[in-house]
């Protein structure tokens, strides 16, 4: 379990799934926050895919509850861990009920003390499209710089989106 200020990191459950595949139903939202294309999938199909599922250090997820209370808000990760030159990625999924209540910066601040500390990373990266301003105010509360742009680097619904990429250095994380 890893606690911040306002939010406690766990693994996923069997009984969180049918709440998280609400985030995977928003159609509208799940295609903004993914770079795979989105397909329709049953909750069946979801349980099954967790009980087949391997640890896999390279790609670790975790349910965000609240503190105090334990209200699962959502899910987050550290994908794409790359071992030799100890970097990686952040990603944050909130519930409806769970957005714009300011959990995502403690979420990605503990996240990175995760990352950092646990894991001896030394560089992680965050990159969302420019059109989230939600998800940029977040990084820059939590410390991330703003590195670039990819200019029409992501296909959503039917256009291409510039993407905003972030990053953080284990030794600016405070």
């Amino acid at each position: 379990m890893l606690r911040g200020d306002r939010v406690l990191l766990r693994a996923v459950t069997k009984d969180d799934l049918v709440a998280l595949h609400r985030l995977h139903d928003d159609v509208e939202t799940a295609v903004v926050s993914s770079a795979a294309p989105w397909v329709p999938e049953t909750v069946d199909h979801a349980i099954a895919r967790y009980e087949r599922r391997e640890p896999d250090p390279a790609n670790v997820v975790f349910a965000v509850e609240s503190l105090p209370g334990g209200d699962l808000l959502g899910s987050c990760l550290v994908w794409g861990i790359d071992a030799l030159n100890r970097n990686g990625h952040l990603g944050i999924s909130l519930l409806p009920e769970a957005r714009g209540r300011g959990y995502a910066p403690d979420v990605l601040r503990v996240l990175c003390d995760y990352a950092f500390r646990i894991r001896g990373l030394h560089r992680l990266g965050l990159e969302t499209l420019v059109t989230n301003t939600a998800m940029i105010a977040s990084a820059e509360k939590a410390g991330f710089r703003r590195e670039g742009t990819l200019r029409d680097h992501a296909w959503v619904a039917g256009a291409f989106v510039d993407e905003a990429l972030f990053g953080l250095l284990a030794a600016d994380f405070s």
